[in-house]
């Protein structure tokens, strides 16, 4: 088989390492690279390792540069799309002799669009799971070669749990690729009646509501952590960014006051009230400060958050 590929990110860079140990044939590698303000630069990575094996590449191609190179290959099987943020080049798919496969971070049918793994923490979901599945002109929709589910833990936030997702997605992949050489595997559609739908977020649909419950809180936090925006909500007008916080076990109120500060732990942080329960808040960014513990920013139980 001979493979185009796609790739952005760790997810890419994994993808091309599994291909490589595997003696895929490869033709072209589409690199993405990351924006300047994310942390590592995987696409580096990608383009040494396609140096190494003697790969063709591109790095941030343009459309026309895409499509100037695909006509140049004289056939491939595969078109494959791993962590590459863009639409893949309807030429590409078309030339492509067998389909076009790409990866989705959900239980499918459910979570199809974006971010799903951010909102399956959002929504307290105790699974999700990693798939290799034929790309189609809907959304997230198509026949699903090989899957693997992924546990998600209490403690897990975003990062953790996209790591455990690389590490299952490691695992499927080199068991599916022998699978497509020899044409051995069988896809399974999707039952459209069980599909759900995600939309894009945006930096500001983080805005804490305190009067939502502790384990709401506490999910939404860890979803939208670092490297995310992060969740916020306003002090004395000022945007304050959580990144990290826990629930908090606390008596029977009577009287709640969502976003109400009511302890301050030194060295550890400080707790909140919420609609339903309590967080102790730990780890916070503001505008002067990138991480700092909330018990040195907040130091009053007379003050409440969310208020602008």
């Amino acid at each position: 088989m001979k493979y185009v590929l796609f790739i952005g990110s760790k997810l890419g860079y994994e993808a091309i390492k599994i291909l490589t140990e595997l003696n895929c044939h490869i033709e072209h590698v589409f690199i993405e690279k990351e924006h300047e303000h994310e942390h590592e630069k995987y696409y580096a990575k990608s383009k040494d390792h396609c140096e190494i094996y003697k790969i063709p590449f591109s790095i941030n191609a343009g459309n026309r540069e895409i499509q100037n190179t695909i006509e140049e290959i004289d056939a491939f099987d595969y078109v494959m799309s791993f962590g590459y943020r863009r639409m893949i080049s309807e030429l590409a798919i078309k030339k492509a002799s067998i389909s076009a496969l790409g990866t989705h971070f959900s239980p499918l049918p459910r979570y199809r669009g974006f971010a799903p793994l951010n909102w399956v923490l959002i929504n307290g979901e105790d699974e999700t799971a990693v798939n290799l599945f034929y790309l189609d002109e809907k959304v997230d929709n198509g026949d699903i070669i090989a899957s693997r589910k992924v546990k998600i833990d209490n403690l897990d936030d975003i990062n953790s749990l996209y790591e455990k997702c690389i590490v299952a997605f490691t695992g499927m992949m080199k068991e599916a690729i022998p699978l497509i050489e020899s044409k051995s595997f069988q896809p399974k559609k999707q039952d459209e009646s069980k599909a759900t739908y995600t939309c894009a977020r945006n930096p500001e649909d983080g805005l804490i509501d305190w009067n939502w419950d502790s384990r709401r809180i506490y999910n939404f936090v860890r979803a939208l952590t670092y490297p995310f925006p992060g969740a916020f909500t306003f002090l004395d007008g000022k945007r304050v960014i959580i990144w990290s916080c826990e629930e908090y076990e606390i008596p029977k109120y009577e009287g709640i006051i969502p976003g109400k500060v009511i302890k301050i732990i030194k060295d550890s942080g400080v707790v909140v009230l919420c609609g339903e329960g309590a967080i102790l808040i730990k780890d916070i960014a503001t505008e002067e400060q990138q991480n700092i513990k909330a018990d040195e920013f907040i130091s009053s139980i007379r003050v409440t958050l969310g208020k602008r």
